[in-house]
């Protein structure tokens, strides 16, 4: 919080000055939130001088005819991010619930189709019968997706997210599956399984990465970034001490050498690419069958194919 670190005409005066706190990226939102609304810069000037000069004095207008059609909300938000005095400035939380967003961006006009919501919750109930490596995998393919591919997950993920604050608790999550007849032990094991990291919510990637597969079959292009992303010495191999360099302390020496075993078919201790694309093709079946042991029920009383049932050739009514 001391380094000059952005483009200068996004930078608050603060950071400017090498003294800051997070207050100064909702100066920069600020400042990015004008540029969207209006194609123009707040502080512009031929000379970089000036340019710092106008930051520093916080001296911008809303000038042109452009801002004409721009609601009174809208910039009512950018004034109130794009603020002297840090203290003033509106937080994040003050923020997400300004007006503007509240009556543009309403959480049920985000909402996707019921089908594809099932396709959301199925993804996330089938998640947990995912092995840890894989879950690794998806994190990261999660991190590199673009919004294009992403569009409907974004969707979701607010449904879930009820408090809009970016992150989603255990209680809603419990409270976006309420319709629905899961015990409390299996919605536990859901939601830990797709909060990887093991703080205690879901953040966005998280759930992007229980639910990126709902789009179909992941292509080997991505499984290969993936596989590169995660062997973090470019030994071409991922080992033990790649998944302790993206996983930190989370889990054990035994757990991480679990982790390598369950897809280490020649047992030499690391991963080659061809073991760990078996964790996308094999595992689908195996979610599968754990699915059905799921929905398993006692079929002591139910007809079978051979029982003697009326044909209704003789039914008098």
């Amino acid at each position: 919080m001391t380094e000059g670190v952005g483009t200068i005409y996004t930078m608050a005066p603060q950071v400017l000055q090498g003294v800051y706190t997070s207050q100064a990226d909702l100066w920069s939102i600020g400042v990015i939130a004008f540029m969207l609304l209006s194609s123009s810069k707040p502080f512009r000037h031929k000379k970089r001088r000036k340019v710092i000069d106008c930051i520093m004095r916080c001296d911008y207008k809303f000038r042109g005819e452009v801002w004409n059609s721009i609601s009174d909300d809208a910039k009512d938000l950018v004034s109130k991010l794009i603020v002297l005095d840090p203290k003033k400035r509106l937080n994040a939380k003050q923020a997400l619930k300004h007006q503007w967003f509240q009556d543009k961006y309403k959480l049920s006009d985000r909402r996707p189709t019921e089908e594809s919501m099932q396709k959301v919750e199925d993804s996330l109930v089938c998640y947990r019968h995912t092995s840890v490596l894989k879950r690794v995998a998806l994190n990261v393919i999660a991190r590199k997706s673009t919004p294009k591919e992403i569009r409907l997950m974004r969707g979701a993920f607010d449904q879930f997210d009820s408090s809009n604050d970016g992150i989603v608790t255990y209680k809603e999550f419990k409270l976006a599956l309420k319709e629905n007849d899961y015990s409390e032990k299996e919605l536990e094991e859901i939601f830990e399984s797709i909060d990887v990291n093991s703080n205690g919510f879901i953040v966005y990637t998280e759930f992007l990465a229980a639910t990126i597969e709902t789009k179909g079959a992941i292509e080997e292009e991505r499984i290969a970034e993936a596989f590169d992303r995660m062997d973090t010495d470019s030994s071409g191999y991922i080992s033990q001490d790649d998944l302790r360099q993206l996983l930190g302390d989370v889990y054990s020496e035994e757990d991480m050498e679990s982790i390598i075993e369950q897809a280490d078919e020649n047992k030499d201790g690391k991963l080659s690419f061809q073991e760990f694309k078996t964790i996308f093709k094999g595992e689908t079946e195996r979610q599968a069958s754990a699915m059905l042991q799921d929905t398993e029920i006692e079929d002591d009383n139910l007809v079978s194919l051979d029982a003697n049932i009326p044909d209704g050739k003789h039914d008098s009514t």
